[in-house]
C-alpha cells in the first residue's frame, strides 16, 4: 500500500536534476544538500544558510547512510 499524507525532506549526499546537472555536498561552498517531497532542493553553505535552490528540481538522489 502507499504511504499517504506530505512527502518528507531528506538529507543526501546529492541529486541528479531535470536539467542533467547534479548537485553535491562536495560542490564548493555546499555544506548539505536536502531533497523536498515537491522536487524542490535545499542547500545549506559554508555560513549554516539554508536556501532553496531557483529552478532546480531533483529526479534521483544518492541517500545518505549511516
Amino acid at each position: 500500500m502507499a504511504r499517504k499524507g506530505k512527502k518528507r525532506s531528506i538529507q543526501v549526499w546529492g541529486c541528479d536534476l531535470e536539467d542533467g546537472t547534479k548537485i553535491t555536498n562536495e560542490d564548493e561552498g555546499i555544506v548539505s544538500v536536502i531533497v523536498n517531497g515537491d522536487h524542490s532542493v535545499t542547500v545549506t553553505d559554508i555560513n549554516h544558510v539554508e536556501k532553496i535552490v531557483e529552478g532546480a528540481r531533483w529526479v534521483s538522489y544518492v541517500p545518505r547512510q549511516n
